[in-house]
């Protein structure tokens, strides 16, 4: 019997860090690392003629928007052969790793749940030279940062698969053990066999507690990949560019090792910029469209003001949006993604529906600071009798980090509950582009089907809204304007 919540779940805690902490049981520093800066936005070509020093951990690089570019030389040890080896790169600056003359990924933060990491070789053969670049922006992922970037850390490290594996098996159970919120015969049993591993270490017991399951009746989230990047806000434009590389990067490397991954990705213009500019990642891109991975949504150009444009201006957002993506993956978007405008005209019904499109997502609704909408599902009429389908997230959040705190509250939160099993989750980091991590992706796995959790599991926008055009469900009419009570003025 356990007496002592409080200390048992400290030693859960420290249990779960120390599991974290062999995740790279062996590390290696560059022998060569050589930066030079501040330059201007450059291409990959130019950036291999500048003049280069040798790099110091721990140097402040400035002035803001400038960019640093770092060579890296490493050679993998042959004891390592047959293991993956991952790049460790700890910095609150937005850098882009290149091999050759490919960007690879987006590199970001400094903590475990950001993305310090990056894989360079998932099996060794030992003695293999890594000669890689990076591509350092004086800016974090909201623009200007407190106090100037430093790189931190820089070294390859020796990957430790069964690790990874342990520490987020045992992680998510500690999580949902700590939520308070479980009924008390599985939170008393699962507090308890958490217990019993930490004195043990057996897999065994974590493999078990997976088995128990939810009923037939469980709140079911569709989750979807995504990565809200803002065409223009908080930097220049120019940087919104890179912020769609290490963007686009970073989650087609991420479907080769997670099949089941499914990504969302709105606006026209940021694959057209892909396209004009890195041939290599644009045929990334779509191989991924073309194996199911990678989703174009929206059906617009960027995702618009909806308060201000005229008729016309937005019905163009729809053909030159709808045309692109017709063109370019011969597909044609359903639904209108919008998650991040600040209110929605009556008009647009209307014009979704001439574009192609009956359903609609937001999420900033349910932000409003007085009359929050009853419902998250509901059927949208516009000023003309044209209805949609449409729905916001119940996480409240079109950034999820895929926690149990966030599942449990998707939830609770949801509305319909009398006439609707199914919500959307959207994860991955947003605004500032970026989108979901790894170890987003390892949680989303253990959230498939978990007693106490909700039966969470990867999905299109398009298999998501088909479960809810499938429910006989009474849903709300919302009849004109979509009003945002917050924001305004802006």
């Amino acid at each position: 019997m356990i007496r002592h919540t409080e200390y048992t779940r400290a030693r859960l805690a420290q249990t779960s860090e120390r599991l974290r902490e062999r995740l790279y049981p062996e590390t290696r520093d560059p022998d060569e690392l050589l930066v030079a800066g501040p330059v201007d936005r450059i291409p990959y070509a130019e950036a291999t003629t500048l003049a280069y020093r040798p790099a110091e951990l721990g140097e402040r690089l400035g002035p803001l928007w400038a960019t640093y570019w770092f060579r890296l030389g490493a050679s993998v040890p042959d004891e390592w052969r047959g293991r993956r080896v991952d790049l460790l790169w700890a910095t609150t600056a937005e850098t882009t790793l290149w091999r050759d003359d490919h960007a690879l990924q987006g590199l970001h933060g400094v903590r475990f749940d950001q993305r310090p990491e990056a894989t360079l070789i998932r099996k060794a053969q030992g003695g293999e030279r890594l000669e890689l670049a990076l591509e350092l922006a004086c800016n974090g992922l909201f623009g200007q940062l407190d106090t100037p970037p430093e790189v931190t850390r820089c070294q390859i490290a020796l990957f430790d698969e069964e690790a990874w594996r342990l520490y987020h098996d045992f992680e998510f159970l500690r999580a949902l053990e700590a939520s308070d919120t479980l009924e008390p015969g599985w939170a008393g049993r699962l507090r308890a066999e958490l217990n019993r591993f930490c004195n043990e270490q057996d897999t065994a017991i974590l493999a078990a507690l997976y088995q128990h399951h939810n009923g037939t009746r469980v709140h079911e989230i569709s989750a979807i990949g995504h990565a809200h990047i803002d065409t223009a806000w908080l930097w220049p434009l120019a940087e919104t560019y890179r912020k769609t590389v290490r963007t686009f990067g970073s989650q087609t490397r991420y479907m080769d090792e997670y099949p089941e991954y499914r990504f969302a990705c709105s606006q026209a213009q940021q694959y057209a910029w892909i396209k004009e500019r890195d041939g290599e990642l644009w045929q990334r891109i779509r191989d991924k469209v073309g194996s199911g991975q990678f989703i174009p949504v929206g059906g617009s150009w960027v995702e618009p003001d909806c308060n201000i444009p005229s008729g016309e201006s937005l019905l163009r957002q729809f053909i030159h949006g709808q045309r692109f993506f017709e063109d370019e993956f011969g597909v044609r978007c359903r639904e209108f993604w919008s998650p991040d405008a600040f209110g929605y005209c009556n008009q647009l019904p209307q014009l979704m529906r001439l574009a192609g499109m009956t359903r609609f997502l937001t999420q900033k609704l349910s932000w409003n600071r007085f009359n929050r909408p009853d419902s998250h599902t509901f059927t949208w009429q516009g000023i003309d009798g044209s209805e949609v389908l449409g729905h916001f997230p119940p996480a409240d959040t079109y950034n999820s980090d895929v926690t149990v705190g966030e599942l449990l509250r998707a939830q609770r939160e949801f509305k319909d509950h009398e006439s609707s099993g199914h919500s959307l989750l959207v994860f991955g980091y947003g605004d500032g582009g970026g989108g979901p991590t790894r170890a987003m992706l390892e949680s989303l796995r253990r959230a498939a089907d978990l007693q106490g959790v909700p039966r969470t599991r990867t999905a299109t926008s398009n298999e998501f809204f088909e479960k809810l055009e499938a429910e006989d469900a009474d849903r709300p009419v919302v009849v004109g304007e979509l009003y945002f009570e917050y924001h305004r003025g802006v």
